[in-house]
């Protein structure tokens, strides 16, 4: 890296992170990179100097569709010794090329298992993920994690290096987004948590979690915005944008889904390329759009029934995501929602939400010109699932033992989320 031009730094400064995982027997180490992930030439480039410097061999790993994988074994002098496709490439184009055993025979833990591999490679049925597990386990290497994965494991067998360029004199991304961001944020009451991705949280009433942020697409920032609360099972914030997204929801669909003001709208994201779009200009541009779009969205969500307006789109489906006490739907972790049980009347919301649901479908179906028989077949199973939904209400109000069990758990979701948030520097 010092050959490149790059010196070590802290987190917030890097323009480059490796992530390096050790195997439990030492014998081998995973290097990812989101960069190099995306860039075969930078993938290559990265395998030659690290085996032919460290004089140890290096496999590239590609998977390049769910059933197709390609690996690349680069000797200790830095050349490619052989290339292999995983699975059948040829109607992809790849030429499924003769395995050689004498390069691959020396890293197995078993050298005896040289058939067992050649075998799992030319296998052309299930995805390549259960192919890489079982040739991970030859190798006893870790062959499915990916840079994001390993970024939020918290173990000691894995280190992260962050550099940056031994010149640079220009701010990062995250110290334009304290300067920008900050001053205009922090007297609203938002503090900046210790995390990777460059956020900004507020939290109203220990209850409301409000977020603002940026995504950085390399030469591209998309604003966005996210609200959550302490009662939902998953409130980890120390992941990127797309471990999140599922509930942080970007520019575009702040201005889609809720269009507070009436200023046309340009588009989701802000360009820079070095001198020519400066990063301070698309990061001032992105506070402007997240002024505008965003937190107009998040100020008015303050109590428990503005997240449930808030979150419409989940709560329509009110009417069947959890039974009780507490278990929900594999999606369920990302929403909040659970906490339809502890709104002021919970079966009037349900009713009002089934009317307004009602009545959009019912002129979704006129609009389609759906038949009699098929609009009266999902009216039946719509009201099924209302009636099914209206029971589990009734049961939380009524049945004692079922109410405190509910509660209890969503009082240690609080208390877990509330500690998180301390852990964040983000409350005291």
């Amino acid at each position: 890296m010092k050959k490149k031009g790059f010196v070590p730094c802290d987190d917030d400064e890097a323009v480059k992170t490796y992530i390096i995982a050790f195997s439990d027997d030492q014998g081998w180490a995973t290097l990812a990179d989101s960069e190099s992930s995306d860039d075969t030439r930078a993938l290559f480039s990265e395998a030659k100097a690290i085996s032919k410097s460290m004089k140890l061999p290096c496999i590239t790993e590609e998977v390049t569709d769910s059933d197709i994988a390609v690996l690349e074994l680069f000797d200790k002098t830095g050349e490619c010794a052989d290339r292999i496709v995983v699975g059948d490439g040829e109607i992809y184009g790849m030429e499924n090329n003769e395995i050689k055993p004498e390069c691959w025979k020396p890293l197995l833990n078993n050298k005896a298992d040289t058939q067992k591999l050649i075998e799992l490679i030319g296998e052309s049925d299930g995805l390549v993920d259960e192919r890489l597990s079982k040739i991970s386990s030859l190798l006893g290497v870790d062959m499915l994690a990916d840079s994001d994965e390993l970024g939020t494991r918290n173990e000691g067998s894995i280190i992260k290096l962050n550099f940056k360029k031994a010149e640079e004199k220009k701010p990062t991304l995250n110290t334009l987004f304290t300067q920008i961001y900050g001053e205009a944020l922090e007297p609203l009451g938002f503090k900046k948590p210790k995390v990777r991705m460059p956020l900004y949280v507020r939290v109203i009433n220990d209850e409301i979690i409000h977020i603002v942020g940026i995504h950085d697409m390399k030469n591209q920032l998309v604003p966005f915005g996210a609200i959550a609360t302490v009662y939902r099972k998953d409130l980890c914030i120390d992941r990127t944008f797309r471990q999140n997204e599922i509930w942080y929801k970007d520019l575009w669909d702040f201005y889609h889904e809720w269009h507070i003001t009436d200023k046309p709208f340009d588009n989701g994201g802000f360009k820079y390329y070095a001198d020519f779009m400066p990063l301070s200009d698309a990061v001032q541009n992105s506070f402007n759009a997240t002024m505008t779009w965003i937190l107009p969205v998040l100020d008015n969500v303050k109590t428990l029934k503005d997240v449930v307006d808030y979150d419409a789109q989940t709560f329509k489906e009110h009417i069947a995501v959890i039974s009780l006490p507490i278990n929900e739907s594999l999606a369920a972790p990302f929403s909040d929602t659970v906490i339809r049980y502890i709104l002021d009347d919970p079966l009037a919301d349900l009713e009002q939400r089934y009317s307004a649901e009602l009545k959009r479908r019912n002129e979704a179906s006129i609009r389609a010109s759906r038949s009699q028989e098929k609009i009266s077949q999902n009216l039946l199973e719509f009201e099924y699932r209302y009636n099914e939904a209206r029971k589990r209400v009734q049961t939380f109000l009524e049945d004692e033992e079922i109410h405190k069990q509910t509660m209890e758990e969503l009082e240690r979701r609080k208390d877990h989320n509330l500690e998180l948030l301390r852990k964040y520097k983000v409350i005291k």
